[in-house]
């Protein structure tokens, strides 16, 4: 049995919901009716894990008269800094009159918390990273609680959390036009359902293989509970491998990979070793040919270093993939018709670029930039961008690929919209007081607040700037609960954090509270109708039932987003610099045609 250490941190409800009601007459005693619903006015908004010594700090409150603030350091119990919250203020998507607290000059570290005037207090929270690398800690726990095929067991915060081995019968290959079955066993579950879905999962997957080459340093020697720990490979490359080696096995005899492996309908609420449906490798398609090629170049890559052998797999199924790809250059949808599990559709171009952009900066091969740069001469960075849409990832692999090879004119092109991506982004994180860079709400919306920290951080790494970080800090306090509820979105983290996730193990195990380390979709309005929140505002539409998989269903694709985000985030803690490279791209007014929209994403 595996032993992790969790965080304990304050579970307090600050700004939430209390119902949806019509008018201001229907709130009650110690309710304010606002963005279309009643409020209650409990306290303080902060990230309750951590915040990071050079990082901006913040707090959000609703006043009742004085917007004075204090800062208290929990050891002592002495005020150690004071000041005065802006505001009042309506808050950008939530609507709510809120004053914003600023106290970034505090960088000693220590345990804390804000206290208004009136005596509303904020949770505890640290300044400094332990709490925050407890949080990746337990981040990474919940992937590792997501594999399939093998025994799970674990204990955090004193709590039992395990499942026998699953899904070992073979998958009927009928859809793919073969006789017979093969055997799927391993990667990942998708989401709160034990399907397996090649789009979504090489896409999930490459945020733990990118977090390793973007910041090698932090997570060479970075050790997690999992059984691998200790061996030659870094340990996030071991859970990657998880997943790589079950794409592997989806790949079929011409160079195509197969859309998903599911069986034809969701199971119950029941453990993963008690799903016994039949399961069915679906017909493949263009998204997941080109997503899986995209994940298994960048793997052959990053591989190299701890097993050749593997890396090299890795490539000649990317190679081969691409080749399928090559000699069917139409789109190719897989035939879904037959089941009723997700779909994981997508666009079908940007999986061809991203793909080629991973083969050209592993094997340097002209054919790959040649097809490639074609492909991208008027593409821009995408503003935020989700499974449907993985363009960006090629695009990264592009710029950060050193090569005299590369089109100049591409090069500056792309620097400069990244670039503008990632102004807008900060400017995002300062317009809205809970310091969320995106307005966008829709199915998954926090996994792509966290994946904006990947645009952020690559536009750290080309040109530098402190605004970057405080951007990327300011997301992943976003999730912690520096939001219009003042509760994390992440089981077992943070305060008030989520108790019902949508997420089978949780709900039919006798743990009692969720598996730890898990982030839900989050607040928006799709489906608001069937819940009755038709009058409420998409920021603050959620509700913490696990039925409700429209908020509260968890998935691999947010939980490596949160994952990649958090070790930007930490591998970054000591960075502090205003330079930039090239010398004007910090205040560039505009990319040649702007930079790209949003790349939504949705199960």
């Amino acid at each position: 049995m595996l032993m992790a250490a969790g965080v304990t941190c304050a579970a307090i409800v600050l700004i939430g919901a209390c119902g949806n009601k019509p008018s201001t007459d229907a709130c009650g005693a110690g309710e304010r009716f606002e963005a279309g619903m009643c409020l209650k006015d409990l306290g303080v908004a902060v990230n309750g894990v951590g915040m990071l010594e050079k990082r901006q700090k913040r707090a959000v409150f609703m006043s009742d008269g004085s917007a004075d603030f204090q800062v208290i350091e929990v050891a002592s119990g002495q005020e150690v800094y004071s000041g005065t919250a802006v505001g009042p203020q309506t808050a950008r998507d939530t609507e709510q009159t809120v004053y914003l607290a600023d106290f970034s000059e505090l960088t000693k570290p220590g345990h804390y918390y804000v206290q208004t005037s009136s005596g509303k207090k904020s949770a505890v929270f640290e300044i400094g990273s332990k709490a925050l690398e407890s949080a990746l800690d337990a981040a990474m726990l919940g992937m590792y609680g997501q594999r399939c095929g093998v025994d799970i067991d674990y204990q955090y915060n004193g709590a039992r959390y395990a499942h026998r081995e699953c899904h070992l019968d073979e998958a009927s290959l009928v859809d793919v036009g073969e006789a017979g079955t093969r055997e799927d066993h391993g990667g990942w579950h998708d989401a709160g359902d034990y399907g397996k879905y090649v789009v979504n999962g090489a896409f999930a997957v490459a945020f733990l293989v990118a977090a390793y080459e973007h910041f090698p340093d932090y997570l060479r020697n970075r050790e997690f509970a999992m059984p691998e720990s200790g061996d030659a490979t870094p340990d996030i490359l071991d859970e990657a491998r998880v997943e790589l080696e079950w794409i592997l096995k989806t790949q079929l005899d011409d160079g195509s990979f197969s859309h998903k492996v599911t069986a034809r309908n969701f199971e119950p609420e029941v453990m993963p070793e008690r799903d016994r449906q039949a399961r069915f490798f679906y017909s493949p398609s263009t998204a997941a040919t080109g997503d899986a090629v995209g994940a298994l170049a960048q793997a052959a890559r990053v591989f190299q270093e701890f097993d050749e052998e593997f890396a090299e797999t890795c490539l000649r199924a990317a190679q081969k993939g691409q080749a399928f790809l090559d000699e069917h250059p139409m789109p190719i949808t897989s035939n879904q018709d037959s089941g009723g599990t997700g779909m994981y559709t997508g666009d079908e171009v940007t999986p061809r670029i991203w793909a080629l952009a991973e083969l050209w900066a592993t094997t340097l091969e002209p054919g790959y930039l040649l097809d490639l740069e074609n492909r991208i001469k008027s593409e821009a960075f995408d503003f935020e961008f989700d499974w449907s849409r993985p363009k960006n990832l090629g695009l990264a692999a592009y710029l950060r690929t050193n090569s005299d090879a590369r089109n100049p004119e591409i090069v500056a092109r792309l620097t400069a919209t990244l670039a503008k991506t990632a102004q807008n982004l900060y400017a995002g994180s300062q317009k809205d007081v809970y310091g969320r860079a995106s307005e966008s709400y829709y199915w998954g919306t926090n996994g792509i607040v966290c994946r904006t920290a990947f645009n952020l951080a690559v536009a750290n790494e080309l040109f530098g700037h402190t605004d970057f970080l405080d951007a990327m800090s300011l997301q992943v306090g976003h999730m912690f609960g520096l939001n219009g509820f003042g509760r994390s979105y992440v089981t077992q983290l943070g305060p008030n954090p989520v108790i019902s996730p949508h997420h089978r193990p949780s709900q039919a195990d006798a743990a009692g509270d969720p598996w730890p380390g898990l982030l839900i979709g989050g607040p928006h309005d799709q489906g608001s109708e069937e819940r009755g929140t038709s009058n409420v505002v998409p920021a603050l539409d959620w509700q913490d039932k696990a039925s409700n998989y429209f908020h509260n269903e968890i998935a691999i694709n947010w939980n490596t987003a949160l994952i990649y985000a958090l070790v930007a985030t930490l591998a970054t803690k000591d960075g502090q610099t205003d330079s930039c490279w090239p010398d004007d791209c910090y205040t560039i007014a505009e990319s040649p045609d702007g930079a790209g929209g949003a790349g939504g994403g949705g199960n």
